[in-house]
């Protein structure tokens, strides 16, 4: 891919790997068929390669990043799928990364917008409250249809249709706290081989604890030792 910066803005180190990476991409599409977002919604801006020229421009214009520009990146779930298939070796994971900062430093988000990313900050890294958030949506949950489909406010149309996607999410039953939520060691069954962290994850272990204690059983069975970190 050709790039345009000035010589001035390659003096920033970031930007000056920002050009290497940008260089590297063929255009050849082979990451749009491994990109969920973009198998999802079959917009290319919502690509690594759509992602990729919103980026470009907006580096290389020294711009303050747009709604549309932060709305697609936004959307990249940092899965790095593209990269497993990526032929010309693209560091797409680093590319993304410097322009969320680029978003951050340049970009006023709407206020629904603040509001709704600050709760989640403050949530999801507790499970304590994260769990009392989804006691609260399952109490809340009959009451999604009547959230307004509709505002006069675009930013307001956006947090209302955000929460009542949240509230349908909520599943109907939580499961106990598990014994595998606190930090502790699972002893491997046998001769030990191998020892491993496990992560519980910062919604897993209040939505879907099973699956970490599956992982626990799996792992110790095959004589592997587990340290929830």
């Amino acid at each position: 891919m050709q790039t345009n910066f000035t010589p001035a803005q390659l003096t920033d180190p970031d930007v000056d790997r920002a050009n290497t990476i940008l260089r590297k991409c063929v255009h050849c599409g082979f990451c749009t068929a491994t990109c969920p977002t973009f198998v999802t919604l079959g917009d290319e801006r919502d690509s690594p390669r759509g992602r990729i020229y919103l980026i470009k421009d907006m580096l290389e214009r020294d711009a303050p990043a747009t709604n549309i520009v932060a709305r697609h990146i936004d959307r990249c779930l940092s899965c790095l799928a593209c990269m497993t298939t990526c032929p010309s070796g693209v560091n797409y994971m680093h590319l993304v990364d410097h322009a969320r900062t680029h978003i951050e430093e340049t970009y006023e988000r709407p206020f629904a917008d603040r509001l709704l990313r600050g709760v989640l900050n403050r949530l999801m890294p507790n499970p304590g409250l994260f769990r009392w958030a989804m006691v609260l949506g399952q109490a809340a949950k009959p009451l999604a249809a009547l959230l307004p489909a509709t505002s006069s406010d675009p930013g307001g149309a956006t947090f209302w249709r955000r929460l009542r996607a949240m509230l349908d999410a909520v599943p109907a039953r939580l499961a106990p706290p598990s014994p595998v939520d606190r930090p502790q060691t699972f002893v491997a069954e046998g001769t030990r081989a191998k020892r491993v962290a496990l992560m519980n994850g910062c919604g897993q272990q209040v939505l879907a604890p099973e699956v970490n204690e599956a992982t626990v059983r799996l792992l110790t069975r095959h004589g592997i030792e587990v340290v929830i970190a």
